[in-house]
């Protein structure tokens, strides 16, 4: 069997960056409906079960992290409320402790040592020490303020301040690892994803129709997104030269750039060194044409290739990129 894409075009599409999460998972998804819906005699039970479990594993933790995030975020929330309460209840306290130890006096400014701003400008630096020093002094002094219950009610204050940041942190760590986790196990589903092309492709070869039946490589990109291809070089007398070995799909746009003195020729392919597929497209010296993929009449081309029927070496230069249309 001929080395066809499959392996090596699956693994370059993995190594994009513009392949998000998201439309990875979109894809995988797909290919695994496919293989199932298309199971002749179980041949495929293997690579369905590696796939599976990779993307269970992955997208697992993936949804994991969203949660955690979603997590943190309420955790956030009930620490600014709880700040919000402490602080409220400082300013609607203000009076009533001015009153018995007046503004400048010692145990004033044992409340307040440097005034009721403090109050306004908590930060999560100082937030644990303007709290404790109110419980302790709430409960100093709660003969002169309201007994227990005022006592009581900041002794609350700092609990709920403390409880709502120890959580908020730990929330924040685990955020962090199921990241870390992600981006470590993404790897095992490119793997399992790979092994699924390359075991499609050795049961269907040479119908490389059939075979792209399992895979709808439009998924992996978004609309919106122009991944862009450049690649240049020189090709000898009499010679056929590699183009372009990846990102080729239907939506793809060529430029196709003659810079020698002589015509030259590209052509698509659908297996590594292969036929040529569809038709050529001719482009006369120090020309260049903008092309598309149907422009080569072939459904399933994979390899562009620039083709030198001269004696003399020639430059050339190709750009494609991912058509919004």
């Amino acid at each position: 069997m001929k080395n066809t894409l499959f392996m090596e075009f699956f693994s370059n599409q993995f190594n994009v960056k513009r392949i998000i999460d998201s439309r990875l998972q979109t894809f995988a998804r797909f290919v695994i409906a496919a293989l199932t819906l298309n199971n002749p005699a179980g041949v495929f039970d293997d690579v369905i079960l590696k796939l599976t479990n990779a993307y269970t594993t992955y997208f697992g933790d993936y949804n994991a992290k969203s949660i955690d995030k979603s997590d943190a975020s309420g955790y956030t929330v009930e620490q600014k409320e709880a700040i919000q309460a402490f602080t409220n209840g400082v300013h609607a306290d203000y009076n009533l402790i001015a009153s018995k130890f007046p503004k400048g006096s010692a145990i004033y400014k044992q409340f307040f040592s440097k005034g009721l701003d403090e109050f306004n400008n908590v930060t999560l630096g100082n937030i644990l020490q303007l709290a404790h020093r109110m419980t302790v002094k709430a409960n100093q002094y709660k003969s002169q303020l309201g007994g227990a219950t005022f006592a009581a009610r900041y002794a609350t204050f700092e609990t709920d301040i403390t409880t709502t940041m120890g959580t908020q942190t730990t929330s924040n760590t685990t955020v962090k690892t199921s990241i870390g986790t992600v981006k470590t196990s993404r790897i095992p589903v490119e793997e399992a994803l790979m092994t699924t092309m390359y075991a499609v492709g050795k049961h269907f070869f040479p119908d490389i129709t059939k075979c792209l039946t399992y895979f709808d490589f439009s998924l992996l990109y978004a609309d919106g997104t122009n991944p862009i291809v450049e690649k240049l070089g020189l090709v000898m007398a009499n010679t056929i030269m590699l183009c372009i070995g990846n990102l080729i799909v239907p939506k793809s746009v060529f430029v196709l750039k003659n810079k020698s003195d002589l015509p030259q020729q590209y052509f698509a392919t659908h297996i590594l060194n292969g036929t040529m597929v569809g038709v050529p497209i001719d482009v006369p010296a120090h020309t260049e044409k903008e092309v598309h993929f149907a422009d080569f009449g072939s459904a399933d081309m994979l390899f562009l290739y620039v083709k030198n029927e001269t004696d003399f070496a020639g430059n050339w230069y190709t750009k494609m990129q991912i058509s919004k249309q």
